[in-house]
């Protein structure tokens, strides 16, 4: 039943005033009329399942059992399908109860991957005589329900191929126009009949405009009326085209949503790729970066097979060895069914990884959480941990109590964690969606910002004391309310962290509509621009970034090496209407953004989640990979990975090695200072993996334009408090800068041959 919850959830927090009678009446019978009885569930802190990755301990029928028991819990329950269909199998009725039940469990055959049995159910539902007198929206609901059954069909008959991908990059053309038209084909027939009985449908006429595009019939054969004409769909600056190089570079798999890592798994010195799945029963996938222009699956090898689960994923050297650990976190939406417990998997340096959740103290608690963040909050010189947790009010004996507090585990630097939360005031206490650390006031200890689904959000001011003040009502930053990913960066590089925090509190048609210019209040994201003075300003709508994204993973880095940060959204929501580009948006000089979406080739119409920037050819630009798939169990995609074609701009790397500070120098800043033909300026950077969905490498690829000279670097440590200076360096290379030495190392990184161009 929860993600059926979770799909009805969402619909209902998102809905908007104005709606078509069609959204209407979903909205208000959300819920089916016919219900399996269900049991109430006990209310508690331990976990229901055993602990995740101790599941491949069982035999491989009982796994196999296992696995199917947990997913079919997931997809929807049995006994309230069986239900539904017991009433419906006979002749259907013409009147209210009797469609919802149909919409109901055709969208339940839809998620669990049954596309006929829904197609043929609701078009049984589509011929009933007298459905055009029911009223209230009902035939308008079918129609919708059906044509997005057949778009699904199109992307399942056409996308899922390893070159299929580019059939659903916007903007669409005819040469890689869908070969089974079939699908798609009904659905912009049944879209027609929707629109003559709702013309000013905004879903529908979007949804229209994309199966035209699918079929390589747009715009000649869109109606006049309901065209979403090209320059909608422009860029306001020319990036240059970032292929889709995954399949080619042997990084094809099929995934439902989860994350993603980007970084130096095996200190060869080539960026390798990890990634998860919401999927209980999935595995981590390791992919090694040959050198070669292709990836290699290492997952079985490096013992991460067993690592199940996890819809996020965030690398960190937790224990100063060199190496690089990795961070799971498990059960976000799941509420209930969702305690399972997180995984910290140590990197042995040999290739191989240990799940030491247990002997760590970070199995303590198994709640449901979306995101984990890494920071030495203490300045100690090892790494702590923050968990941002989903929590839940609940309702005991007139009684209400906290579940699923957030945590922080201070890392006692013996391989120990403490949790800590409540003396240091972070346990949050909300429906925590992302987290992330930056010393936004530039005192020398980090800060902890955490965005919220559904409240206010909250930036907890590190007092230096082992405890934090929120402070976000008093800066200004508690919003969007509906927050999802959110970073700390310097997006104008003046020396002080400013904050972007996501939105997630809108619709497909809510897109459409920002598209198009037509009037809707939802939900916008914000940047705010830190003042120099311990507060903030929000320039969204000056810096043009007040769209309607819709966003669930995003990351920044830099496209052009112009020395400023650029940014990319992963967009959707569970349910398979949400068929809206990923975005990409350009850094205009520190100014403002430019939407560069469809000159990029950046405008995937899958769900996006893990984003993650880094120089995985080593060529001195950025590359970015996105993990792409949806929430319920038929809705998988494969991976994108966007090869930077690179622009003619300067640049550095820096791989910084803490010795008094944490080995991997999270949250060391890093200012260089360039010449050009005008003059001097200066870039700047700080250590961590990026936004809290998706996780960039922790080395530092910097653009600098076109600059002609590096005057300065300058490296501020954060445990001893130290800064280094080092003159006069050469552009175009890679260094490495260890804590407390006055020399520095150029690195002879390998260079890969290239990656396999993908079909134009």
């Amino acid at each position: 039943m929860m993600l059926g919850a979770l799909a009805i959830l969402l619909a209902v927090s998102c809905g908007s005033d104005g709606q078509s009678p069609a959204e209407a009446t979903r909205s208000a019978l959300a819920t089916p009329v016919v219900q399996a009885a269900t049991s109430p569930q006990p209310i508690s802190d331990e976990p229901r399942r055993p602990d995740l990755p101790d599941i491949v301990r069982l035999a491989p029928e009982d796994l196999a059992a296992y696995c199917l028991d947990f997913l079919r819990e997931l997809e929807n329950d049995v006994s309230r399908r069986a239900m539904l269909e017991s009433v419906l199998e006979g002749p259907l009725d013409t009147d209210a109860p009797t469609i919802i039940n149909v919409i109901d469990l055709a969208q339940d055959y839809l998620h669990i991957g049954e596309a006929e049995k829904a197609l043929n159910l609701l078009t049984r539902a589509l011929r009933l005589e007298g459905l055009d007198e029911l009223g209230g929206g009902y035939k308008a609901l079918l129609l919708e329900d059906t044509a997005i059954g057949y778009l699904k069909m199109g992307e399942l008959d056409n996308c899922l191929s390893p070159t299929g991908a580019l059939i659903c990059t916007l903007p669409l053309d005819g040469f890689v126009a869908q070969t089974n038209g079939d699908g798609t084909g009904n659905a912009l027939e049944l879209l027609g009949q929707l629109l003559e009985i709702e013309p000013d449908s905004v879903k529908a006429r979007w949804l229209l405009n994309i199966g035209h595009m699918a079929l390589g019939t747009y715009p000649q054969g869109v109606p006049k009326e309901y065209l979403v004409p090209r320059e909608a769909l422009g860029s306001g600056y020319d990036i240059g085209r970032f292929y889709n190089v995954a399949a080619s570079a042997g990084l094809y798999t099929l995934d439902n949503a989860g994350g993603s890592i980007v970084d130096d798994f095996d200190n060869d010195g080539l960026l390798d790729i990890v990634t998860s799945t919401l999927n209980p029963c999935g595995p981590l996938d390791y992919f090694h970066n040959d050198g070669n222009g292709i990836f290699t699956e290492y997952s079985s090898r490096a013992g991460l097979d067993g690592q199940l689960g996890g819809l996020n994923i965030v690398q960190a050297d937790y224990n100063n060895d060199g190496w690089m650990d990795i961070t799971v976190v498990r059960g976000a939406w799941l509420s209930e069914i969702g305690q399972m417990r997180k995984s910290l998997l140590r990197n042995n340096g040999d290739g191989t990884f240990t799940d030491v959740t247990h002997e760590s103290g970070l199995a303590r608690n198994s709640y449901p959480s979306q995101s984990a963040a890494w920071a030495d909050y203490d300045n100690d010189g090892d790494l702590d941990v923050y968990f941002c947790n989903e929590s839940e009010i609940v309702v005991e004996f007139d009684r209400q109590r906290l579940r699923f507090p957030s945590e922080l585990y201070r890392n006692n630097g013996d391989g120990n964690f403490v949790d800590v939360a409540a003396r240091a005031r972070v346990t949050n206490s909300r429906f925590c969606k992302g987290a992330v650390w930056g010393d936004y006031d530039n005192d020398g200890d980090p800060d902890l910002y955490v965005s919220n689904n559904g409240s206010e959000n909250r930036l907890y001011r590190n007092d230096g004391d082992g405890a934090f003040t929120d402070v976000a009502l008093d800066l200004g930053v508690a919003e969007p309310i509906w927050s999802f990913p959110t970073w700390f960066w310097d997006y104008d590089n003046d020396g002080w962290l400013d904050l972007f925090v996501a939105d997630y509190g809108a619709e497909v048609q809510d897109v459409a509509a920002d598209y198009l210019g037509l009037p809707t209040e939802r939900g916008r994201p914000r940047l705010y621009k830190n003042d120099g003075a311990g507060g903030f300003i929000d320039v969204t709508r000056e810096a043009g970034l007040y769209r309607i994204n819709v966003t669930m993973g995003g990351n920044f880095g830099d496209l052009d090496n112009d020395g400023f940060p650029d940014i990319y959204l992963g967009t959707g929501y569970p349910q398979y209407e949400a068929v809206m580009p990923n975005r990409m948006y350009r850094n205009n000089g520190g100014d403002d953004f430019v939407d560069v979406t469809f000159s990029g080739g950046f405008g995937h119409l899958m769900k996006g989640h893990g984003i993650s920037f880094g120089d995985l050819d080593r060529d001195g630009d950025q590359d970015i990979f996105a993990q792409i798939g949806g929430m319920f169990p038929k809705d998988y995609f494969s991976n994108a990975l966007y090869e930077n074609p690179g622009h003619g701009n300067r640049w550095i790397t820096v791989r910084l090695v803490g010795v008094e500070s944490n080995r991997a120098a999270i949250g060391a800043r890093i200012r260089i200072e360039v010449a050009t033909d005008s003059g001097t300026r200066s870039v700047y950077a700080q250590v961590n993996s990026g936004g809290s969905f998706g996780a960039s490498s922790l080395e530092q690829q910097i653009g600098l334009g076109m600059a002609q000279s590096i005057i300065s670097m300058e490296v501020a440590w954060p445990a001893s408090g130290t800064t280094q200076v080092f003159p006069d360096l050469p552009l175009d290379t890679h260094y490495e800068v260890r804590e407390g030495d006055d020399t520095y190392k150029v690195l002879d990184l390998p260079r890969v041959c290239c990656f396999e161009s993908a079909p134009r």
